[in-house]
């Protein structure tokens, strides 16, 4: 049994754990220990039967090494830095993908990536590093998802697709055929990506139209 521990205490966090129990249960290959939360305060408090260990210090600690850990939060920035806390302290990211999901022979998964029920998945399709896919997606041919990125349930993303890194991708969201969404924009719940989206915007409605820039 490989032991994980998953970053973060919140909502998310219990969906992570839940997709590791789904997996155990078809093969058992998972130990999870419980969660690092930030909040010192929640430190020894249970979740879903697991215990806040504590912040990342819990790492130095006996019984945390060869632990793999993987985050348990959406929020892309917040994914970025708990990968910079992790790397400093020599982590190893793990992967998890839930038994429902449909995809081929021909899909790249990077570390730390967390893929939940339901979701499609075609062929020479690129997913990076600390990716959220969420509930119910469809991920279509030589699409590219770049690092951090979080894909929230729901969306539809077509054929030739590509996702700088940091793109937080809102529930419903839909783009076509070969367009683009630039480096940490926001794409709202709902909308619909017509044209490339460039980075550092937020983009929201049918057609999507950028409502902020930074």
């Amino acid at each position: 049994m490989e032991k994980v521990v998953i970053l973060g205490a919140g909502g998310h966090a219990r969906e992570v754990l839940w997709i590791f129990e789904e997996e155990n249960r078809v093969k058992p290959r998972w130990e999870v220990l419980g969660f690092i939360d930030e909040n010192t305060v929640n430190k020894g408090k249970i979740l879903c039967n697991l215990p806040i260990l504590g912040d990342f210090t819990w790492f130095g600690k006996k019984g945390s090494h060869g632990v793999k850990v993987i985050s348990g939060v959406g929020n892309c920035r917040t994914k970025l830095q708990f990968a910079e806390k992790a790397a400093r302290l020599g982590l190893t990211f793990c992967s998890v993908v839930h038994p429902s999901v449909l995809m081929s022979d021909y899909v790249e998964v990077g570390e730390g990536t967390l893929i939940s029920a339901g979701n499609i998945i075609t062929t020479q399709v690129k997913i990076g590093n600390h990716v959220t896919v969420n509930l119910d997606c469809t991920i279509s041919h030589d699409v590219v998802i770049g690092d951090y990125c979080t894909i929230a349930p729901g969306c539809h993303i077509s054929g030739s697709v590509k996702f700088e890194e940091g793109v937080d991708f809102g529930t419903g969201a839909t783009i076509i055929q070969g367009q683009s969404v630039g480096a940490w924009s926001k794409i709202g719940a709902g909308a619909v990506v017509h044209d490339e989206i460039p980075r550092n915007v937020t983009a929201v409605g049918v057609p999507a139209r950028i409502v902020r820039r930074g």
